[in-house]
């Protein structure tokens, strides 16, 4: 009994699984326990006495008062040494004796009755495991992931892959590649494939890529953008697609939940970001062209862009297309409203533009010339948009407007870029003359237009 108190005072537990597998038996120290054999030396002198052959009765012995005395005095000291024996060897050993091991194993049920328990009529959130307490059941959340996992399925990941040329440095054979240039994220608006996301997305795509959550590749035919809103519209070869419920971006108010769900830095597909509306209406000047935006202070990353921004309800409420970037912004990000966005992305779906819209006809692309006569080196430089192409039949044409015309001015302001032209020309109506200034060979000359609206 000794060795096995200074058995569990070493607490190793590998040494404490060997012997519960092996479980020992204790023997109990009779020599500690005291059991004294002159308690019974009373019995034995009657036994011995009773042994006799039994002739005859013997003669009887009288006993004086003065042997009574001397007999109980014995007794008592002998009663009294035996009890003083047994207190020592418990309070030596602090262990109970055989009796009391036997009660203790009786009584252990009754004493234990909780622990003891059938493991199935215990709450598992409360029943210990190696002492730590463990709960399996899911928590009840503030139903954000009811409302992300009905939107989600409908938020695509996108990239872009243009041709490039295989040759390095300044050497080229003429060959090119494709190779994925860029990446975005898009919205499926209909279970047959329409898909909406940003202009700047797609837009010098010569081809598109969609995934969808599950991971399913396609590719996308775009069917129609608009550089003014930032909108486009794409479509894939699909059926039976999980469509986003569309809601109004009118009924939103500043501290209103928001969720914007896209791909991140283009490998984080459907990452979903949590925020508030931090601003409605906000006047935002992106690539020199202005648009009034949402503002949101949900996670916006490059990737992002044409995803969705949906609200507490899991409806639709806008299109994620910009974020306030700097050393020190945190936390601004923008949307295009849907109220904004859903007669835009009607137009294209139905037609491939934007109906009742002041039109141009003409391609543009940005060019930078030099100005001055101070040499190479003392020159200053420009940019304008020069007149890459122009449609036939169009507001351009029928004004006189030519291929390589430099614009250097529209309706009087000073242009250095075809978005501030594009900014400028939905100020004006279909039907509304503008002059516009060109820079043709070595003379300048103003070409007043009559804006039409765009047929195809």
């Amino acid at each position: 009994m000794e060795n096995n108190w200074k058995w569990y005072e070493q607490q190793n537990p590998q040494q404490n699984a060997q012997q519960s597998e092996q479980p020992q038996q204790s023997q109990p120290n009779y020599g500690q326990y005291n059991y004294s054999t002159n308690a019974n030396s009373g019995y034995n002198a009657y036994g011995a006495g009773n042994g006799g052959s039994g002739n005859g009765s013997k003669p009887k012995k009288f006993v004086t008062m003065t042997q009574m005395i001397v007999t109980v005095i014995v007794a008592a000291l002998l009663f009294t040494g035996a009890g003083l024996a047994i207190g020592r060897g418990i309070s030596a050993n602090n262990e109970p004796t055989q009796q009391e091991v036997l009660s203790n194993a009786t009584t252990a049920p009754e004493q234990n009755n909780t622990a003891n328990a059938p493991a199935a009529t215990q709450d598992p959130a409360t029943q210990p495991s190696n002492g730590i307490k463990t709960n399996d059941s899911r928590a009840e959340g503030d139903g954000s992931t009811s409302v992300v996992q009905s939107s989600m399925s409908s938020v695509v990941s996108i990239d872009i892959e243009a041709e490039v040329s295989t040759g390095r440095y300044w050497y080229s054979n003429g060959e090119t590649e494709s190779e994925t240039v860029g990446s975005g994220s898009g919205v499926i608006l209909t279970s047959d494939g329409y898909i909406v996301t940003n202009n700047h997305v797609v837009s010098g795509a010569d081809k598109i890529k969609v995934y969808l959550q599950d991971g399913t590749e396609y590719e996308a035919q775009l069917i129609g953008a608009d550089s003014y809103t930032d909108l486009a519209v794409i479509k894939i070869d699909a059926e039976n697609l999980p469509a986003a419920t569309v809601g109004s971006s009118s009924t939103l108010m500043v501290g209103d939940t928001v969720y914007a769900i896209g791909n991140p830095l283009g490998v984080l597909a459907t990452s979903v970001s949590k925020g508030i509306v931090s601003g409605l209406d906000r006047e935002v000047t992106i690539d020199g062209q202005q648009m009034t935006l949402m503002q949101v202070n949900a996670s916006v990353n490059p990737g992002n862009s044409g995803g969705g921004l949906f609200n507490a309800d899991g409806e639709l409420v806008g299109i994620v297309n910009s974020k306030a970037s700097g050393e020190n912004v945190e936390g601004i990000g923008f949307a295009i409203p849907m109220d904004t966005a859903k007669s835009v992305i009607t137009d294209l779906m139905d037609h491939g533009f934007v109906t009742g819209r002041p039109y141009l006809g003409i391609v543009m692309q940005n060019v930078a010339f030099t100005t001055g006569n101070r040499g190479f080196f003392g020159s200053s430089y420009t940019t304008h948009p020069q007149i890459y192409s122009i449609e036939s039949g169009s507001a351009a044409e029928k004004a006189g407007l030519k291929v390589n015309d430099i614009i250097l001015a529209f309706g009087g302001e000073q242009i250095t870029s075809s978005s501030e032209i594009s900014a400028l020309l939905y100020g004006y109506n279909v039907g509304d003359t503008v002059t516009i200034t060109v820079q043709r060979g070595s003379e300048q000359i103003d070409v007043d237009v009559t804006l039409g609206e765009r047929q195809s």
